[in-house]
């Protein structure tokens, strides 16, 4: 299919769409329409021709049939996350999950069974019920799919490594329509490809997991302040470099009211200890200010960081990094000033542990040999400050790339990335491995609103 003005009236067509799917269809001057077009980003504002809030893979089939015979873009929706935006698309057709949400959980075969439009905290509220968990986000209104899709870095990376080494299967319905089973014993390729190459290949309605047992956790946020964020920058990378198995970190570098630099680490303990050294160690750096760390539930964790959805305009931008030495980071505390205002903040996530195990040959992600992701994110509110804060990511981004290892993350690329930065995330024979895939699934590039893999 080739995007292209409608060959016939949109809205005169609606009634049939209506009465083709379960779900809800939503046009322009509808009550909903507003809310359902609206993503995590708020510098996002777009406005779609149609959103098909979908009940199942009848209904994705349905809504590509759709966009097919009035020649629509397609955006597909899930938690709606993605910095870029590439969820809504102005003048097109949104395939919205959001409706899809339901999450069964075999605690004896340690199995999650998740709708596409599932998020971590429906996962995890699913999950934890029997006592189990999978490595997710750190966000809990981050959709399951789409973090899945870009290989998934959270509280439990060190532990258990990424979210989409624990894909298990999934139901994919594609761009021409066609619903299609990837798993280990049936298009096993297809679902090397789901793991870490994004949302390229087609629609996942249903997703498998598997589970480990988890009761409890101890983590939350330490603060540093003043002269001492240096030392506990220094100490949080020491942390990692020794790559303690049972301990995921992650810190965001900030500013305060008064434009000084702050720091806070995430630890997610899942030790037996009830005081372990790693955590007596982070709290005996100078300059600690707040100490939130405490046992807690796993659904506890997953509230440590609550960004406010569709209030705040972001634009992000990174690298994977070798190595996080002094000079990095001195590098990355005067960026955090640079801007004079509160610029947002710098994460910086530990991929130690368990993403180093194996050969990485289960999936397509790219990155798992990196030492950290470290990513600027801007966040601001006022539309005419848009210039200056992107530039800020964009510069603090340049002045991490000469320590960086492969391209940026998927998750958190921005919609202006080049192809070869795409290319870059999964090296060369993967990448080509990737198009192929392309070929076979979507060989027309219907799904290309994502970090595009163009087929061969």
């Amino acid at each position: 299919m080739t995007v292209s003005e409608p060959t016939t009236h949109v809205e005169d067509s609606l009634p049939e769409l209506r009465r083709s799917m379960a779900g809800v269809v939503l046009a322009p001057a509808e009550s909903g329409y507003d809310a359902a077009r609206r993503c995590f980003n708020a510098l996002i504002d777009r406005r779609p021709a149609v959103i098909a809030r979908c009940f199942g893979a009848r209904d994705v089939a349905t809504a590509f049939d759709f966009a097919r015979m009035h020649a629509l873009e397609v955006a597909v929706r899930g938690g709606g996350h993605n910095p870029a935006g590439h969820c809504v698309g102005d003048g097109g057709l949104v395939i919205d999950l959001s409706l899809m949400r339901r999450v069964d959980v075999d605690g004896d075969a340690r199995i999650a069974r998740v709708q596409g439009g599932a998020t971590w905290l429906d996962f995890d509220a699913a999950s934890q019920a029997l006592g189990l968990a999978t490595p997710g986000g750190v966000v809990g209104s981050t959709g399951v799919a789409g973090l899945t899709f870009g290989g998934g870095i959270g509280h439990l990376t060190a532990q258990h490594g990424l979210t989409c080494d624990h894909l298990a299967g999934a139901e994919v319905v594609t761009p021409d329509g066609a619903t299609v089973q990837a798993g280990p014993g049936e298009n096993g390729e297809l679902l090397w490809g789901m793991r870490g190459g994004g949302g390229n290949f087609g629609v996942a309605t249903c997703l498998e997991f598997r589970l480990y047992p988890l009761d409890r956790v101890v983590g939350g946020r330490l603060t540093y302040a003043g002269s001492g964020v240096r030392d506990a920058f220094r100490l949080f990378r020491d942390l990692a470099a020794r790559g303690p198995r049972d301990l995921s970190c992650q810190a965001i570098l900030s500013v305060d009211e008064s434009l000084e630099p702050t720091l806070v680490v995430a630890p997610c303990y899942t030790g037996s200890e009830t005081d372990p050294e790693e955590l007596r160690t982070l709290r005996t750096a100078a300059g600690l200010v707040a100490d939130g760390v405490r046992a807690h539930g796993f659904l506890g964790q997953q509230h440590v960081f609550n960004p406010p959805y569709n209030e705040d305009r972001t634009y992000w931008k990174g690298h994977f990094v070798r190595e996080l030495p002094d000079e990095l980071i001195d590098e990355l505390l005067r960026r955090v000033v640079a801007l004079g205002r509160p610029p947002g903040q710098v994460l910086i996530e530990s991929l130690h542990g368990a993403p180093k195990d194996g050969d990485g040959s289960i999936g397509a992600v790219g990155f798992r040999n990196a030492a950290f992701n470290i990513t600027a994110m801007a966040t601001w509110q006022d539309a005419a400050l848009d210039d200056p804060y992107i530039a800020w990511a964009r510069d603090t981004a340049a002045a991490i790339q000469p320590w960086s290892v492969r391209g940026g993350y998927l998750n958190y690329m921005q919609a202006d990335e080049p192809i070869e930065r795409v290319r870059a995330a999964f090296g060369d024979e993967a990448f080509g491995r990737l198009q192929t895939l392309k070929k076979r699934y979507d060989p027309n590039n219907i799904l290309h609103r994502n970090q595009n893999i163009p087929p061969l």
